[in-house]
């Protein structure tokens, strides 16, 4: 899923009018699921995510908040992505010509309420959907059931165009680099 933003549009935002949070695509390969959460109230369903913490890397903040909301422990999964990320000075590529997987975020979001604007970082990683739910790990608000959903029902199950999308794009990576010319 391609978007594109005019070169035009502009914005500005103080650090008391933003926020930013990760989230993950985490995937078990060998099973071909996905790692979704089901909000008790309404029954949504959509992509662990949270805000990042104070001092925390937005790789960390994306593995402990999908940790925190399923109770189950994930890995960043490196990925064969194209990115605009710069390479370090000692790698021979440079942005989107990077040839091997990488741990960089295969999305980003935006979205305004209230005239706050909300960031979010998507990360690929991987988890094991026949691993035990630790219980206890939601914060007090927090009422999530956790799923693992088949890759072929993702798109049915997911309550959101964008989790849709970054969902998709997620699969499509894995299947790329595990698979190479898929």
């Amino acid at each position: 899923m391609e978007s594109k933003v005019a070169s035009t549009d502009k914005s500005l935002y103080f650090s008391d009018r933003f926020a930013i949070s990760c989230g993950t695509v985490s995937i078990d390969s060998k099973r071909s699921k996905i790692l979704l959460i089901r909000l008790r109230k309404t029954g949504e369903v959509f992509l662990p995510k949270g805000r990042k913490d104070l001092g925390e890397t937005f790789e960390e903040a994306a593995t402990r908040e999908t940790f925190e909301e399923t109770g189950i422990p994930v890995q960043l999964l490196p990925v064969e992505i194209k990115t605009l990320a710069t390479s370090p000075p000692s790698s021979s590529t440079t942005g989107a010509e990077h040839t091997g997987a990488i741990t960089e975020p295969i999305a980003v979001a935006q979205r305004v309420t209230d005239g706050k604007l909300k960031i979010i970082f998507w990360f690929v990683a991987s988890g094991d959907s026949t691993a035990v739910r630790q219980e206890g790990t939601q914060q007090e608000n927090e009422e999530f059931d956790t799923l693992w959903v088949h890759f072929d029902h993702v798109e049915s199950t997911l309550s959101f165009d964008d989790d849709r999308g970054v969902a998709c794009a997620g699969i499509a990576a894995v299947r790329k680099t595990l698979v190479p010319g898929v």
